[in-house]
């Protein structure tokens, strides 16, 4: 307080000088740089599985393979290598797979962006003793941009950006609702050859039933799975995307 009547006490062209003074030392102290690190991760419900409890209809699922090729990563004004394809299935203990790091300018960083150009997912759900295999590709590639985060990349220390992939949208049973549903019994009865794999042609094959695809020309599963995945990408867990 004495400081700052003391400041306050000079003459304003001299008070204004000191504060340009101040102002440009603390950018200085905080100019610099440090580096960023970019991870991906599927939280539990990839690496471990998404249990019955969380479906509307009693399923449980889980992921002998969950592959991601990402591309065009880039934060904090810096654009990473292109990654190999990453295994978000293969346990992390929560850290996630390494897409890369960069040098990076120290400060808060919102400029995160990121493409998932193609998955590759396997797994199984089961039910009452029921099992049902399924093995999908998706390769609509999709960009997510204006994502609701900020990275902070101390000067000569590392930030991170996690980019976080939300397997359960992939059974949302709607499109455009705020809270859905997780359901797999639609696509269980796809399997209209009863030989336990659910294939994209059965889907392709199957009507929509109760989902919703609000104003999406969709009808068929196969084209609603396809949207849901549209949505999977997010940062540092919950933070959302343009895509």
């Amino acid at each position: 307080m004495i400081a700052k009547t003391m400041i306050r006490s000079i003459h304003p062209l001299k008070y204004a000088l000191v504060c340009l003074t101040t102002t440009v030392l603390a950018t200085a102290c905080a100019s610099g740089e440090g580096q960023v690190e970019v991870r991906a991760w599927g939280e539990d419900f990839i690496e471990v599985g998404i249990p019955a409890a969380e479906f509307a209809d009693g399923w449980a699922v889980s992921f002998e393979r969950f592959e991601v090729v990402l591309r065009d990563v880039s934060v904090a004004g810096a654009t990473l290598a292109d990654p190999a394809p990453l295994e978000l299935a293969q346990p992390s203990e929560g850290v996630g797979q390494l897409v890369g790091r960069a040098v990076a300018p120290a400060g808060d960083h919102d400029d995160a962006r990121f493409s998932i150009a193609q998955l590759e997912i396997e797994g199984r759900a089961i039910k009452d003793g029921v099992e049902k295999t399924f093995a999908w590709s998706f390769a609509t590639p999709v960009d997510y941009t204006n994502c609701e985060t900020l990275t902070q990349v101390p000067r000569d220390g590392v930030g991170q950006l996690l980019i976080t992939v939300h397997a359960d949208h992939l059974f949302y049973d709607s499109i455009v609702s705020e809270d859905p549903d997780l359901r797999f019994n639609a696509i269980a009865e796809a399997d209209t050859n009863a030989d336990g794999v659910v294939t994209q042609a059965e889907l392709e094959s199957a009507d929509l039933g109760a989902y919703d695809p609000g104003n999406l020309e969709i009808d068929d599963l196969w084209a609603f799975l396809s949207a849901q995945v549209q949505t999977m990408g997010h940062v540092d867990g919950e933070g959302h995307c343009a895509s």
